[in-house]
């Protein structure tokens, strides 16, 4: 049999903890934000990671509002608190949900993403999910090669929880069942039988860190030795070493680097490392657009 595992055991593993608090009492707001430019070409940016152990998805990773992405490790960070922020997957061959499956709003949304202030290792308020009160806006998009980014583009509260929750049983419902009344199409028998009761948690906090969570950059660049990089390439555009530019050495940065078909369109061409006061986020992007942090990057990119 396929390792499966069930829509409540992946919640309560990628949290840490069992599941089991009242949600924040405020209405829901279901409404699609519409992302926008910079939420788009930020989330399009976003490369990530193989995830291993899934029948359906082959990689997995959230991110935040500097472009950087994080993988699925069942770690708790802590996100800058301006948004936008979310999650990234690509489906493995034959998983692919159907488009008009993948919705993150109604009472039936495949994708679900809710914010409440909780703290998984609390052992009273555990997961945001608790409760459709904790319900926020975001919005999805399934690309032509089947890659799924959802994004939350309205700002949350500092300190806040927010989880972002698949459920297979909806996201595959036409696959399942189709319209036409014929067979499941998914790959497998197993996966016909199973995926109903999967599905697929990423939770991060924003702003503050509760007990247990991780800073997105703990490191003070202060502290950083000489050699270490500061500025690399976009990997998708230049091959070998990505370092371009490392403290204490000379600044071979270049932004006449062009976006290519690895990368996509309005690439972020440069990018700052961890190492860096802001951390890892994109620091030049081709058409121009803000960056986070933009007064170090502009230091960094005239340096000589």
């Amino acid at each position: 049999m396929q390792n499966r595992k069930t829509l409540c055991l992946v919640i309560m593993l990628t949290a840490a903890a069992a599941c089991n608090g009242d949600g924040l009492a405020t209405d829901p707001t279901l409404a699609d934000d519409g992302g926008g430019p910079s939420a788009s070409r930020l989330a399009a940016s976003v490369s990530c990671p193989n995830y291993p152990g899934m029948v359906e998805i082959s990689a997995a990773c959230m991110f935040d509002s500097n472009g950087k992405a994080y993988a699925e490790d069942g770690t708790l960070y802590v996100f800058p608190a301006a948004p936008p922020y979310g999650a990234k997957f690509m489906f493995k061959a034959g998983f692919t949900p159907r488009a008009s499956d993948v919705t993150a709003q109604g009472a039936d949304a495949s994708i679900r993403v809710y914010a409440a202030p909780y703290n998984v290792a609390s052992g009273s308020q555990c997961c945001s999910e608790d409760s459709e009160a904790n319900r926020i806006e975001a919005t999805t998009d399934l690309s032509a090669k089947g890659e799924l980014t959802i994004t939350v583009s309205t700002p949350i509260p500092s300190g806040y929880q927010i989880a972002i929750i698949l459920n297979f049983g909806s996201l595959y419902r036409s696959r399942l069942s189709p319209p036409d009344g014929g067979a499941c199409d998914l790959p497998s028998q197993e996966s016909c039988t199973y995926s109903s009761a999967g599905g697929f948690a990423m939770r991060f906090y924003v702003g503050s860190a509760p007990n247990g969570a991780v800073p997105v950059n703990p490191i003070d660049p202060a502290t950083v030795t000489a050699g270490t990089c500061l500025l690399a390439y976009n990997d998708a555009l230049v091959s070998g070493d990505p370092c371009c530019y490392r403290k204490g050495g000379k600044n071979s940065c270049s932004p006449s680097v062009v976006c290519n078909d690895r990368s996509g369109g309005g690439c972020c061409l440069i990018y700052g490392t961890e190492s860096t006061r802001y951390g890892g986020r994109c620091c030049l992007y081709a058409d121009g657009g803000a960056v986070d942090g933009a007064d170090e990057c502009e230091q960094l990119l005239t340096a000589p």
